[in-house]
């Protein structure tokens, strides 16, 4: 029995905490951060089986995907506005009229949320060791899973980050809600 590691093996152990951006590419790209205890991607899937009668369990060309969703989770310390406009999507954003930065969140209407409140992409960087980087993307992300934000003495707020992605109504394949891909390197300069 073979036990010995492989050189590419090592050279795709992914190392540290990665790097995560919201509108990656875009003019409107922003690094999300400073982050804490790392990021996670996870993608779920409900798989069902088609049963017919003798079937002796699962079976080869019978299993279905009949749903799929990806979320980036992370958590971070940066409690300004825009971080909570992320948190609250669809809520009433007000801005500076001149610089543009948020200067009030306040409950917005019940109901649809509309499709400008959906951020383009979260993107994902981590680094392997052999010098190369794995980028993962999720497109149209919503963080539903509300606003949870404590000061506490001697302590730094954190705010849980859960961004998931979302399918185009028009279900549209050449538009997949989440990319993993493995590039040779990134460039760490914001746009």
């Amino acid at each position: 029995m073979e036990t010995n590691l492989k050189k590419q093996m090592v050279e795709d152990i992914q190392i540290d905490h990665g790097i995560l951006y919201k509108d990656y590419g875009l003019d409107t790209q922003e690094l999300i951060g400073p982050t804490r205890g790392g990021t996670n991607f996870k993608v779920e899937r409900t798989y069902r089986n088609i049963e017919y009668d003798g079937s002796k369990g699962d079976t080869e060309g019978l299993t279905s995907i009949d749903d799929e969703n990806a979320t980036l989770t992370t958590k971070t310390i940066n409690a300004s506005m825009n971080t909570f406009a992320d948190k609250l999507p669809g809520a009433t954003i007000t801005r500076d009229e001149t610089t543009k930065k948020i200067i009030k969140i306040e409950a917005g209407s019940l109901g649809i949320i509309k499709e400008d409140a959906y951020i383009k992409n979260i993107t994902l960087f981590g680094q392997k060791v052999g010098g190369k980087f794995v980028k993962i993307t999720i497109r149209r992300a919503l963080d539903k899973n509300g606003l949870d934000f404590s000061a506490v003495q001697k302590a730094e707020g954190e705010i849980e980050l859960a961004y998931k992605a979302h399918h185009k109504y028009s279900d549209d394949n050449a538009s997949p809600i989440y990319s993993i891909e493995d590039i040779e390197n990134m460039d760490l300069e914001v746009l």
